[in-house]
């Protein structure tokens, strides 16, 4: 396959899924759009201290862990989060 034809099939499945979960995001109530992008950086922000690096680079498919790091440095804010709780009081 092609490169071309590979980034075309990819685009379309990625947007075929991106339907379903808007079809999926209306049926359950939500009001903001949902994609496979926001689910992906969704998952990566609840499974950050949850799920050991080794495991969460499994499950993304990435090929360093390097990768996986870098990507959920992204999501590890519990120390701001702590502090902006302590004052806000959420």
């Amino acid at each position: 396959m092609t490169c071309l034809k590979a980034i075309r099939k990819i685009s379309y499945v990625v947007k075929r899924l991106n339907k379903a979960l808007g079809m999926i995001s209306a049926e359950i109530g939500l009001t903001k759009k949902l994609t496979m992008h926001i689910a992906r950086h969704t998952f990566g922000n609840l499974s950050g201290e949850k799920i050991p690096i080794q495991m969460l680079q499994k499950l993304y498919r990435h090929s360093s862990v390097t990768t996986t790091i870098g990507y959920q440095a992204n999501f590890i804010h519990k120390e701001a989060d702590d502090a902006l709780d302590s004052v806000i009081g959420f």
